[in-house]
């Protein structure tokens, strides 16, 4: 039982659930029309506890992959490409700017780590980062770093 992945999971997302309804109750909860600001973290805790126990009971019935399974056949020079990327993004985003920084990782990511189509990976890197930049900037007023394209206007 100790070595089925399926239950360990569940325990590991158990204990996640358990300090999110801790966490929840110290913010304070209010009431059901005045919710306070631990209101939505203690019910997203409790929704996750019981999705826990239920990969935790159908482990305990059913049985798993051993945690060793789980690891078999990982591409570990793509998860290192992958987090690589991630930091010189996380480095580069308010120099370079979310606009070159976002389409620049996409492009990477879809070029590099796995492949598709060029015009596939122009077309989504542009039309996603355009989108996710309209949604923010736009629609909820998120200021974006500009970085090199800051005299441009948006």
């Amino acid at each position: 039982m100790i070595r089925n992945s399926e239950f360990l999971g569940g325990v590991f997302w158990l204990g996640i659930g358990a300090y999110v309804i801790h966490a929840g109750r110290d913010m304070g909860l209010g009431g059901l029309h005045e919710p306070g600001p631990g209101f939505a973290f203690y019910w997203v805790g409790i929704l996750m506890c019981a999705l826990s126990a239920s990969i935790i009971g159908q482990a305990l019935l059913v049985g798993g992959p051993t945690l060793a399974s789980l690891w078999a056949g990982t591409r570990w020079g793509k998860v290192l490409a992958v987090v690589v990327l991630l930091l010189v993004y996380g480095v580069a985003f308010e120099p370079v700017g979310f606009v070159v920084c976002t389409v620049a990782l996409l492009l990477a990511l879809m070029w590099f780590v796995d492949p598709v189509r060029w015009w596939v990976s122009i077309l989504v890197a542009g039309g996603s980062t355009a989108g996710v930049w309209l949604a923010l900037t736009k629609w909820l007023k998120i200021q974006l770093p500009a970085g090199v394209l800051a005299g441009y206007r948006g």
